[in-house]
């Protein structure tokens, strides 16, 4: 596989799509925080969210996330139609004790339309687009028409704008993800067709990245630490998402070459149900990690991430 086709400008932000399902695990939030923190740092530009999943308190639960980092203005999509539903033991109580932005999950535009207006406004090759929950968003936007924003459909308007998706899903190489069996509809419909490079985080690699107990040191007043503690008590969890974000910003050039080898030859293939296999026939620009760095070192690199705190939020005490 290679970017070559799609090579980002050195030493610019990263310009970034996050399409999460924030509802049922709270490594979503750890995401977030930790897209924040890079965002602080003048790594990445954060262009637009979408939740691919339909508890109607994940959208507004991700919009405080972004009101207390001091990104307010960061549009929020939400999928339209069917789509995964469980219930979350952190997201209503942020989005009711934290202030926010969104109205209602109603109220929040089409995510597959957000992200093509986005698209159409972004140099060609510029946007990596990065999932982590469910991908009926990615299915919904290789299905769009020709608009006013853009004259092609779906398909070539992210063969033109996006450089490459970093996805977390699958278990490599072979298995049932949740991200994937959880809407297959949506898995099928997206990763055989996108036209430009997918690299896959699987189910196998955050499983052994443990992070959240040491968020306890975060003020009370931070949602992070608020979510982890409603999850589980403020105990380590599984960083599956947090794999993704930090590839996504760090990795597409080379940066992450210690942390994780690549598997390059070969496929993502799905079965109608979403349970996926690696086949290293037919060769497309797929790829995904390869376990290098001791989990525990890369743990520590991204709690400490997580633990950033907003430069200029408004900071309010949970109710």
């Amino acid at each position: 596989m290679t970017l070559a086709a799609h090579a980002a400008p050195e030493a610019r932000p990263v310009r970034l799509i996050l399409d999460t399902d924030i509802q049922g695990d709270v490594d979503d939030v750890g995401a977030v925080a930790l897209l924040h923190a890079l965002a602080d740092r003048g790594e990445c530009t954060i262009l637009a969210m979408g939740v691919s999943c339909k508890n109607p308190w994940g959208p507004l639960c991700l919009d405080a996330l972004n009101v207390y980092f001091g990104r307010p203005h960061i549009p929020v999509g939400v999928v339209k139609g069917k789509a995964f539903n469980k219930r979350s033991r952190y997201a209503q109580a942020i989005a009711t004790e934290f202030p926010r932005n969104l109205r209602s999950a109603d109220a929040a535009p089409d995510a597959a339309l957000l992200y093509r207006r986005v698209l159409a406004k972004e140099a060609d090759g510029a946007v990596v687009m990065v999932s982590i929950g469910q991908l009926p968003n990615f299915r919904d936007l290789l299905r769009t028409k020709p608009d006013e924003h853009s004259p092609l459909g779906g398909a070539d308007l992210v063969r033109r704008k996006v450089r490459a998706w970093v996805c977390m899903g699958g278990r490599l190489p072979k298995g049932r993800e949740a991200n994937l069996v959880h809407d297959a509809d949506g898995a099928v419909g997206s990763i055989p067709l996108w036209p430009t490079p997918i690299i896959f985080s699987g189910w196998e690699i955050g499983e052994k990245i443990r992070t959240g107990k040491g968020l306890h040191v975060l003020p009370k007043s931070s949602p992070v630490r608020r979510a982890y503690e409603l999850y589980n008590g403020l105990t380590d969890r599984q960083s599956w998402d947090q794999t993704a974000i930090l590839y996504a910003v760090r990795g597409l050039d080379g940066g992450l070459a210690d942390h994780w080898g690549l598997e390059t030859k070969g496929h993502m293939h799905l079965l109608p149900n979403a349970e996926n296999e690696w086949r290293p026939e037919p060769d497309k620009p797929h790829s995904y990690f390869v376990e290098k760095m001791d989990p525990r070192r890369i743990a520590a690199e991204l709690e400490q991430l997580m633990l950033h705190e907003p430069r200029r939020a408004e900071r309010h005490r949970p109710q």
